[in-house]
C-alpha cells in the first residue's frame, strides 16, 4: 500500500512540474575589471546607455507579456482539477483498503445513536452476526439481527455512508452548510446587536423627553 502511494506521489510531482512551467532568468555578463572601468568610462557609459535602450525597446515591443496569460490560467485550472482527482482516487483506494481491513476484523461498529446521558444503542458486527447492544451503566444485548434481508440492508447502508463521506459532492455540501451556518449566525448576531442599539436609542429618547417634561413642570 505504501509503495502504491509513493508511486502516486511521484506521478503527481512529475505532472505538477510539467504544468508549473520553466522560469527563465536573464542576466548580463560583466567581464570588465575595475581597471577597465577606470580606463574606459566613456565606453562603459555608452554600453550602459545602449543596454538601457535595448531593454526599453524590448519592453515596449512585448507589452502583452506582462501579467497572466490565458494559457497559464488554463494550466492552473487543469492542475487544480488533476490534484483534486488524484486526492479523490487516493481516498477511494484508502477506503477500499480500510474496508478489507475491517472485514478481516472479527468486531466492527456499524453505528449507533445516543439516548441521553451516557446511554446509547449500538449496532456491532461480530463475525457474521449483527448485534443490537445497549450501552449505559452496563452493556446489554438487546437483539440479534436474524433476518437476512435486514442484515444485508444494514451492511449496505453502512458501506454507502462511508462512500458518501469521500464523495466530492458530499465534501462540497459540508463546506457549503458550514459556511451557511456561519453566515447565518453572523446575521443573527448582527440583527440582535442592531435591535439592542435601537432599544438603547429608544430608552435614551424616552429619558430625554421625560427630563424635558419634568423641567417644564418645574418652571411652571
Amino acid at each position: 500500500m505504501l509503495f502504491l502511494i509513493k508511486k502516486w506521489l511521484q506521478v503527481s510531482l512529475m505532472i505538477a512540474v510539467f504544468f508549473s512551467g520553466a522560469i527563465q532568468v536573464h542576466a548580463e555578463d560583466l567581464e570588465k575589471t575595475v581597471k577597465d572601468v577606470y580606463k574606459q568610462p566613456d565606453d562603459l557609459k555608452v554600453d550602459n546607455d545602449e543596454s538601457k535602450d535595448s531593454k526599453s525597446t524590448k519592453q515596449a515591443s512585448n507589452p502583452d507579456k506582462v501579467g497572466i496569460t490565458v494559457w497559464e490560467f488554463l494550466r492552473m485550472i487543469f492542475a487544480t482539477i488533476f490534484v483534486v482527482a488524484l486526492l479523490y482516487i487516493l481516498l477511494k483506494f484508502i477506503n477500499k483498503k480500510s474496508k478489507s481491513y475491517q472485514k478481516a476484523n472479527s468486531v466492527e461498529n456499524l453505528g449507533g445513536t445516543s439516548l441521553g446521558a451516557n446511554r446509547s444503542v449500538q449496532l456491532v458486527k461480530v463475525g457474521g452476526r449483527i448485534l443490537v447492544i445497549g450501552v449505559g451503566e452496563n452493556i446489554q444485548l438487546l437483539k440479534e439481527i436474524d433476518d437476512p434481508k435486514e442484515y444485508e440492508q444494514l451492511l449496505k447502508d453502512h458501506n454507502d455512508k462511508i462512500d458518501q463521506m469521500i464523495q466530492p459532492g458530499g465534501l462540497a455540501m459540508k463546506l457549503k452548510n458550514k459556511w451557511l451556518k456561519k453566515s447565518g449566525s453572523e446575521t443573527a448576531s448582527f440583527s440582535a446587536e442592531f435591535k439592542n442599539q435601537l432599544d438603547q436609542m429608544s430608552d435614551s429618547r424616552k429619558k430625554l423627553l421625560k427630563e424635558l417634561g419634568r423641567k417644564g413642570r418645574d418652571k411652571e
